[in-house]
């Protein structure tokens, strides 16, 4: 007993000394530093660079959008998150662990901007063989199966072999395919190709319904309107740069002119507001007069009302998604080719 007695003695200074037992914060879903891709042309063997210094950490629960003109680097990053290809430089994490690693994928779901299946397959057959690819149990694969197919308006083609399927369809089965092993993070390239305007409000409803869930969701898209209506964030990249991130929010903070849409609009009163320096254009068989500002506008309104026009609305323009694009594509000396 004594010698047990000195033995715990000797570990309490120790045990006190630690000190409370801290929560970790949780790894993100996805973490990029300072990646870089270099390849090397098979013809010329002459070395270019698709990717450089994109550092980038996406949150749970959020919607990223990848924005960028053709050749800028998307699909490249896009293929080291998914572990298709590694690194020149640079660290790529899936929670913590590398994308090469099975585990790390196998909440992991994809999309590629061509969808591919085996065309002789029904959805019912070809969702069976991606569930037992994933290792999901035969009665949940078929369970989860079924439950998307509903959800994306496939029910009734269930058995309908995927070469009779149209380009909508089958990007519907992309999505199906993608989200049957249930992933914590989606990536989605160009996920409204092919998709009529029902099934784009069908997807972003999906899709947000997913955000809900918990599932970060990064998607590559040149449908710049659909990616501002449903991202909580977005990043441009052009020549293999990352060059910026921004929330679409932030675009709507300010107003950059007043529009306000009259039924009619007499010469005089025309003339003295194009003189006054604001935008006077006839639209539609109505009037738009654009002012730039709050005072204006309220000097615009007393005239226009002191001559007895009838002004039908007045609304406020702000920069939209691809006007922000275009000027961060101009800004940084390139643009979509």
């Amino acid at each position: 007993m004594g010698r047990l007695s000195d033995v715990t003695r000797a570990c309490q200074p120790e045990q006190a000394g630690r000190g409370p037992i801290r929560e970790v914060s949780p790894l993100p879903p996805l973490r990029l530093t300072g990646v870089a891709k270099v390849f090397r042309d098979p013809m010329t063997l002459r070395r270019f660079t698709a990717v450089e210094d994109v550092s980038l950490t996406l949150v749970r629960g959020e919607i990223f959008g990848l924005l960028g003109p053709n050749a800028a680097g998307k699909t490249t990053t896009i293929k080291m998150i998914l572990g298709l290809i590694r690194p020149t430089r640079g660290t790529v994490l899936l929670d913590g662990r590398d994308p090469r690693n099975p585990d790390a994928r196998r909440r992991l779901g994809y999309l590629p901007e061509n969808p591919c299946f085996y065309d002789h397959l029904s959805a019912v057959e070809y969702l069976d063989l991606v569930g037992s690819l994933c290792g999901i149990p035969p009665a949940i694969g078929r369970s989860r199966a079924a439950a998307l197919l509903e959800r994306l308006g496939l029910a009734s083609h269930a058995r309908k072999p995927l070469r009779k399927f149209s380009k909508g369809m089958t990007q519907r089965l992309g999505l199906a395919q993608a989200l049957l092993n249930e992933p914590t993070l989606l990536v989605l390239d160009e996920p409204m190709s092919g998709l009529d305007p029902i099934g784009r409000a069908e997807a972003k409803k999906l899709l947000r319904e997913e955000r809900e869930r918990g599932t970060t969701v990064l998607l590559s898209s040149h449908a710049l309107a659909e990616t501002e209506t449903i991202c909580d964030r977005f990043g441009i990249m052009n020549e293999g740069r990352l060059l910026e991130t921004a929330i679409p929010g932030l675009l709507s903070s300010g107003v950059r002119e007043w529009e306000i849409v009259v039924e009619s609009m007499p010469p005089r009163m025309s003339e003295s507001l194009r003189a006054a320096g604001h935008r006077v254009e006839p639209v539609g068989g109505r009037w738009v007069v654009g002012v730039r500002d709050g005072a204006a506008l309220q000097e615009a309104l007393a005239g226009l009302t002191q001559d007895s026009v009838f002004v039908h609305s007045v609304e406020p323009r702000r920069e939209t998604l691809e006007e922000h694009f275009v000027r961060a594509l101009n800004g940084a000396g390139g643009g979509p080719s």
